[in-house]
């Protein structure tokens, strides 16, 4: 018996059932059937992309910029159905949306693609079969393969770079610690030196100092007869200041001595309680002046203390000045106590306080406390210093206690007996002290001049006469604010400036900025070093205030050099003068800046005019552009009362009555066309000029826009010819050029009236060309170009007429086309104008701007 046939094999089933992963798709690439293997690797299902296109189920990722995905994919399909043969893709990437129970998103997947037609019995495609392969592991591994290599190769590179880098630092640390032995030694040469130096100045600077304060000295005594009030106040300040000097070339005498070896200092049994109270009291005056309580507690002691009087005198008047310095209300107290075999000093102030941060560095040499309020900032950072060093000559020891805004204590502490001193420089007997009077009345008299309560913080000089103008009334006198911590200072500019100016006068930075908010000067000049707030801290806030912003503001500072100028002209100050300066160089700086300050001004005033005046054109811009968009209304209903009455004359009526009709419809059209010239005067001006732009053939447009100019062109007798070589199309806006052309060819023939006017339009390559000719009167070269300006004619108005607007809007309208119009002589006479145009848009750019 014969084996019964088999069932037929159900492909469906078999296909799907496939390993591997198939799509099968139309011509147009709308998915039939997909294995499940397809539906694994892409986790999709089958009822979800069975009948839609492969690129609406498979995008690219929209969050990777340079995803080409789709692009590939589509050419090597439509490869295969164009040469019906297979198509082998390179390796793509091509990211797989992401469920969302999984994150959404896209994940990113490589794939090797092989697209094969499949032909119906008519031989042509009828299906595209798409294998892909999976491929993402193995480009990961490659790549990660490759990124080891690299890493390997860059570990072994940079390794034998350091071996060389190890050598060559060995040798240039063996190099740099000779350099360093060999600077050493220089450096300590230069120290001896400078210590030299300092010495040999310092003792060159007293000769000087002597002979003047020896006259100043006997001419305040009377010596050489009475003198003057005005000549006794300016020799107290040349003794005053003089003495300042020669207490900073002691100071600076002392440390040189110090650093190149004390051997001359000599130890004496001292009642050295005495010797305190002596010196410490002699700031009582000073301090009274002030506000302040002076107190000074010292007992008598059990026995005397071997100390050089000089030396300690200085480092009580040290101390004791320095807590008069930041110390605003309270008092100052002294104490001085016995403790076994130890005597301490202490001076105890209810000032400032110096922060944490600057204790450790309070006895170093030339460091001073900046931030603190105190009465100056005046100072050269060498008393504290010397303070110390004057301690550890008398085997003794200094420190320093303070809380910030509380106050601070300063502690020197020395030995009793002489054990501790070398022998060779031990007296037995008390010596006469030589310079106590002259350093103590120089360390009272610098006080003095800190204290405010003498001068008043604020004055105002007025005593001179103000110049009178030509009418005569007088003339305003310029107000200068001098801020400035010394009263020497304060003094002697005031007296320089009154006589050209009047000065106000602060004496810190803060009341400087006070008495400027609140009625601000002409002027400010100022000095940089000052208490509260210095002179760089209220250039910044009067530079940050609007009433103040514009001041001119001249600094004063000692510090000399480049870098300081610099630093004070960069920081906003006007100028910047260092000290010392003569009269004759501050009042001329102040006279230019003030100049500059009065022309700036005026620069501002003019600017503001100006502001105004384009405030007014835009008002009169909007004007027009409501008064045309007003007159519209009417004109619109005029003409069309005119058109409905020639339509209702019929066919008899009388020929005079028709002519004026379309007489009275042609000034109508007249005037709307000036109203829309108004129209674009206003939308050009503010920026509201906007294109609508179409395919346009021009050559239609051309010859439409000629058609009405023809009409008075047969009138006037002119011949007009318009000849369009070739078909010209390209994106325009089709109104805006024809109000060009409409421009263009009534100036023609209304300046060539009689003559020939030809109209030419020709395509070249990616532009066309316009060309208008006249044969009229023409155009002055100088004029030219003024002709596209508003309201500008090269004409006699009385004879021509017309706004001077139509080349104007023709300009505006043909560059925001991204052309340009030019204009020359025509040959034999008249005017050409030549009109080129891009035939397409410009390409907007990625910035969004057009491309050039």
């Amino acid at each position: 018996m014969p084996p019964s046939p088999s069932p037929a094999p159900d492909y469906r089933s078999l296909f799907e059932a496939a390993p591997n992963p198939y799509l099968v798709l139309t011509p147009e690439f709308v998915i039939v059937a997909v294995t499940d293997a397809y539906l694994r690797v892409t986790r999709t299902r089958r009822e979800d992309i069975l009948g839609r296109v492969i690129f609406d189920v498979f995008p690219d990722n929209p969050d990777d910029p340079r995803a080409n995905g789709v692009t590939n994919l589509r050419a090597s399909l439509e490869r295969t159905v164009k040469a019906r043969t297979a198509d082998a893709m390179a390796v793509q990437k091509y990211d797989l949306p992401r469920p969302a129970e999984a994150g959404g998103g896209f994940e990113p997947r490589y794939w090797s693609p092989l697209n094969t037609p499949v032909f119906g019995e008519d031989g042509q495609v009828r299906y595209v079969i798409h294998r892909v392969e999976d491929v993402t592991d193995f480009i990961r591994l490659m790549h990660l393969d490759e990124e080891q290599s690299r890493q390997h190769a860059e570990l072994r590179a940079r390794a034998d770079e350091m071996e060389g880098e190890i050598f060559r630092r060995a040798q240039q640390i063996q190099e740099a610690n000779q350099q360093l032995r060999v600077a050493n030694e220089q450096l300590g040469e230069l120290d001896r030196l400078k210590s030299e130096f300092f010495a040999n100045v310092s003792h060159e600077f007293r000769t000087p100092l002597t002979l003047m304060l020896g006259p100043t000295e006997d001419l305040l005594a009377g010596r050489a007869g009475p003198l003057s009030d005005e000549v006794r106040k300016e020799m107290e300040r040349v003794h005053r200041n003089a003495g300042r000097l020669l207490k900073l070339v002691n100071a600076l005498l002392d440390l040189s001595k110090l650093e190149a070896g004390p051997k001359e200092e000599r130890f004496a049994p001292t009642d050295l309680a005495a010797l305190t109270k002596d010196a410490a009291s002699s700031f009582r005056s000073a301090m009274e002046r002030a506000g302040l309580k002076l107190t000074v507690d010292c007992p008598p002691l059990s026995q005397p203390v071997y100390v050089a009087p000089d030396l300690w005198e200085q480092i009580v008047l040290n101390l004791v000045s320095n807590a008069f310095k930041f110390t605003l209300q309270g008092g100052v107290t002294l104490r001085l106590r016995e403790h076994g075999q130890r005597v301490s000093l202490e001076v105890e102030d209810t000032g400032s306080g110096i922060p944490a941060h600057e204790l450790p560095r309070l006895f170093e040499r030339f460091h001073r406390v900046s931030g603190s309020p105190s009465r100056t900032v005046e100072g050269s950072g060498i008393g504290l210093a010397l303070v110390q060093e004057f301690a550890r000559l008398h085997g003794g020891s200094v420190s320093a206690s303070s809380t910030e805004g509380e106050g601070s204590t300063f502690r020197v502490e020395l030995p009793l007996g002489h054990a501790h001193l070398p022998p060779e420089r031990i007296r037995t007997t008390a010596r006469p002290r030589s310079a106590a009077r002259e350093a103590t009345s120089a360390y009272v008299e610098e006080a003095l001049l800190w204290s405010n309560a003498k001068p008043k913080d604020r004055t105002q000089s007025s005593h001179h006469h103000h110049p009178a103008s030509a009418d005569g009334h007088a003339l305003p006198r310029a107000r200068i604010l001098l801020v400035d911590d010394n009263r020497d200072m304060r003094d002697y500019i005031q007296r320089v400036l009154s006589p050209e100016y009047d000065v106000e006068v602060a004496t810190d930075g803060q009341k400087g900025l006070e008495a400027a908010l609140a009625r601000p000067p002409d002027l400010v000049l100022s000095d940089v070093m000052m208490p509260k707030l210095d002179g760089m801290g209220l250039l910044k806030a009067l530079r940050a205030a609007p009433t103040t912003r514009e001041l001119p503001i001249l600094l004063l500072s000692a510090k000399a050099g480049e870098e300081a100028t610099v630093q004070g002209l960069t920081s906003g100050a006007d100028d910047y003068l260092v000290k010392p300066f003569s009269a004759g160089e501050l009042l001329a700086r102040i006279a230019s800046n003030l100049k500059l300050a009065r022309m700036r001004g005026e620069m501002a005033n003019e600017r503001a005019r100006a502001e105004n005046l384009a405030e007014a054109l835009r008002a009169r811009d909007d004007f027009l552009s409501v008064a045309a968009h007003e007159l519209r209304t009417p004109l619109a209903a005029f003409q069309l009362h005119l058109e409905l009455v020639e339509r209702g004359l019929g066919r008899d009526a009388p020929p005079k009555a028709v002519e004026r009709l379309r007489h009275a419809r042609s000034f109508i059209r007249r005037l709307a066309m000036l109203v829309d010239v108004l129209m674009d005067v206003s939308q050009i001006t503010s920026g509201r000029l906007k294109l609508t732009r179409t395919d346009v053939d021009l050559g239609d447009l051309l010859v439409e826009v000629t058609r009405f100019a023809e009409e008075e062109a047969r009138r006037d007798g002119t011949p007009l010819t318009v000849d369009v070589k070739g078909p010209v199309t390209g994106t325009f806006d089709p109104s805006r050029i024809s109000q060009v052309v409409h421009n263009l060819v009534a100036n023609a023939l209304k300046f060539g009236r009689g003559r020939p006017v030809d109209v030419s339009l020709q395509p070249d390559g990616e532009v066309v060309r316009l060309s208008v000719v006249d044969h009229g009167i023409g155009i002055k070269p100088e004029d030219r170009e003024r002709i596209f300006e508003r309201f500008e004619r090269a004409v006699s108005t009385h004879h021509y007429g017309g706004l001077g607007l139509g080349l104007w809007v023709s300009r505006q309208v043909v560059e925001a086309h991204q052309g340009r119009i030019d204009v020359e002589d025509t040959p034999g006479g008249g005017t050409t104008f030549r009109v080129t145009l891009p035939l397409r848009d410009p390409p907007v750019d990625m910035a969004g701007g057009l491309a050039s």
